[in-house]
């Protein structure tokens, strides 16, 4: 945390108990003039002398320099920077002060910016489904179908006097079966807007199996300790690979357990859903064999979580490290990454998504992020710092693999892999930016996006 907060909440904490700066200094055993010094932000503290004021003054020492005012310091930073406020000449370099002088406003403020971001966040979300959902439109269309067909049998029987008794009856007919059916499509619209509004509905099979991962982080421990149980020997096998190996291991030994799993699950009802995430968990499983968790955990922390490093040491692809990294426990002891592919068309696959990162589900992605730039420069880790509108900040890094057959006169496809952090967890990482990095403004999407002037947009914002 700046040493100005600190300075600050010592100045602060000192006139609400009543004392002096010159009794306050000869209890800490400094000089008045060294208080007054760190008090207005002239001189850092170190942790000794912050332990002996802060005794001095009978408070905790996290009172005077904690977690929570650092958390607080980050998201007012954030807010000073958004596109709405940035303007308004918000004091950005004095933060800390706010924070030391007014710490309940500061929460306040900090929490209606958060609100904000989240209720627009929910309009984002809802607007993205209703203009690029495939259902919707088909949805729409039919609706329009059945009233072009129930107002053309209509202006019949209006305009037409001599229609004879028999046509009349098939014009009504057609009248009322059609408005039946308008009628159904306009109630399965409804429960669908019904569903549509929460940003965490579920109507697909895809929808299904995301929400079991979001719902689990990516991280199920059931299969994790399957796993320990599992013996598994990857040496002297000759010719069998060792992704071969962990295959047969899962399909003999870990079905029963996947079954079960999903059994458990409320969350996944269809059919198609079932196998989908059948097949996700023993590709999870055959993972967590190729990389046990303890081992991966270690090695994780050793290489400073380089994905290529990983992919050696393990002898697996990028991309499987890339989804074991997704794997790892929610803690302060691990960063949190998040995983995004897509292929050359930019339609994203598949995601892990990451808490305060929005994805767009049907549109494309941003075309500023560095995902599609991934394959100008195949097989090599690009990185890329993201400024997003909201004032959320982001490390991306994305790699471009080859898949299919290749030989000569082939053509090479490829899917690019990104993982997404935020800025503070990539301080775990080797692919920690610094200063010199520069930031990239990005969206969303276009049509999430709120950066009107932006050279690159093909759809109006919404508004």
């Amino acid at each position: 945390m700046p040493r100005t907060i600190v300075g600050t909440r010592i100045r602060q904490q000192r006139h609400e108990i009543g004392i002096t700066q010159s009794d306050l200094a000869r209890r800490a055993g400094i000089s008045p003039s060294y208080l007054n010094l760190i008090e207005w932000n002239k001189r850092a503290v170190s942790n000794r002398l912050l332990q002996r004021i802060s005794e001095a003054l009978g408070v905790p020492a996290e009172t005077l320099d904690g977690a929570i005012e650092r958390r607080l310091h980050d998201e007012l930073l954030e807010i000073a920077h958004l596109p709405a406020i940035g303007s308004s000449g918000v004091e950005a370099d004095r933060t800390d002060e706010m924070i030391g002088r007014f710490p309940g406003w500061s929460r306040g403020i900090a929490a209606l910016a958060k609100a904000e971001q989240q209720s627009f966040r929910s309009a984002q979300i809802l607007s993205e489904r209703l203009s690029n959902d495939p259902y919707l439109s088909e949805a729409v269309h039919r609706m329009r179908s059945r009233i072009a067909a129930v107002r053309s049998a209509a202006n019949i029987l209006v305009e037409y006097d001599d229609l004879t008794n028999e046509q009349v009856s098939r014009f009504t007919s057609i009248v009322a079966e059609e408005s039946t059916a308008l009628s159904h499509a306009g109630e399965a619209l409804t429960n669908y807007l019904d569903k549509a509004e929460g940003a965490d509905r579920i109507l697909t099979p895809v929808d299904e199996v995301e929400a079991l991962c979001e719902q689990r982080n990516n991280r199920f421990e059931e299969l994790e300790r399957a796993v320990e149980a599992v013996e598994t020997d990857f040496e002297d096998n000759g010719p069998t690979s060792r992704i071969d190996i962990a295959r047969a291991r899962v399909a003999d030994h870990l079905q029963g357990a996947i079954v079960s799993l999903l059994e458990q699950e409320d969350i996944i009802k269809s059919a198609a859903a079932h196998k989908r995430a059948r097949d996700l968990l023993s590709d999870y499983a055959i993972s967590a064999i190729l990389m046990p968790d303890e081992v991966f955990k270690t090695k994780a922390r050793e290489a400073r979580y380089d994905v290529e490093a990983l992919a050696q040491a393990f002898s697996v692809s990028v991309d499987r490290v890339c989804h074991r990294l997704t794997a790892l426990p929610l803690s302060d002891e691990f960063p949190k990454i998040g995983y995004v592919q897509a292929n050359a068309a930019g339609t994203i696959v598949q995601m892990h998504n990451l808490e305060g990162l929005q994805l767009p589900r049907y549109a494309a992605a941003c075309p500023l992020w560095v995902l599609y730039r991934a394959q100008q420069s195949p097989e090599t880790v690009i990185r890329q710092r993201a400024l997003f509108p909201e004032g959320a900040r982001f490390v991306f890094l994305a790699r471009a693999r080859h898949v299919g057959v290749s030989g000569f006169g082939r053509p090479r496809h490829y899917l690019i892999d990104m993982i997404t952090m935020t800025e503070k967890d990539a301080q775990q990482t080797v692919y920690a930016p610094d200063a010199s990095v520069p930031l990239e403004e990005v969206g969303p999407s276009c049509r999430l996006c709120s950066r009107v002037n932006c050279v690159h947009r093909v759809e109006d914002p919404l508004s």
